[in-house]
């Protein structure tokens, strides 16, 4: 025979547990907005070391850092992915130089590291190629990018 009181607790077990999960899901969802409201997604291209196919990373970047928004970006692609088994853009040690927009045009200038060939390195124009695809797919006002290596021009189109 099943008691009025066991019926009792079990609802209450069911309620407390409902509500629990629903707190839960709130804080879960209020800390996800605090963390991410200063930060942007950005998307990072690298070929791979296997098969030459690209690998596609994410990494949350903060929205506004002092050295610009897309300066931090290349900083992050010449550092390399976080990723095993891709290939870098760039030999080790390549730094920016300088970097700024003006209207749709960015100009790049790159220390003469990236002239090292290396292993786990891609070609350098291929490098270069892959770095302007990736700016241009995470900035959209940027049409064109002028890339220099120490103050000279890198290639001519």
């Amino acid at each position: 025979m099943i008691k009025i009181k066991d019926l009792i607790n079990k609802q209450y077990i069911a309620q407390l547990s409902i509500i629990f999960i629903f707190l839960i899901t709130l804080l879960f969802s209020v800390l996800s907005y605090i963390i991410g409201k200063d930060s942007v997604r950005r998307t990072f291209i690298f070929p791979s070391a296997d098969t030459g196919e690209y690998i596609v990373e994410y990494r949350n970047l903060t929205k506004e850092p002092i050295q610009g928004d897309v300066q931090l970006f290349i900083d992050e692609l010449l550092l390399g992915s976080t990723l095993e088994r891709t290939k870098s853009l760039f030999a080790s040690g390549t730094k920016v130089l300088s970097c700024f927009q003006r209207d749709q045009t960015l100009y790049l200038n790159l220390s003469s590291d990236l002239l090292e060939m290396g292993e786990g390195v891609i070609e350098i124009r291929d490098g270069m190629d892959l770095l302007k695809k990736n700016i241009q797919k995470n900035f959209s006002k940027i049409h064109e990018i002028e890339i220099f290596v120490n103050g000279k021009i890198a290639f001519e189109n």
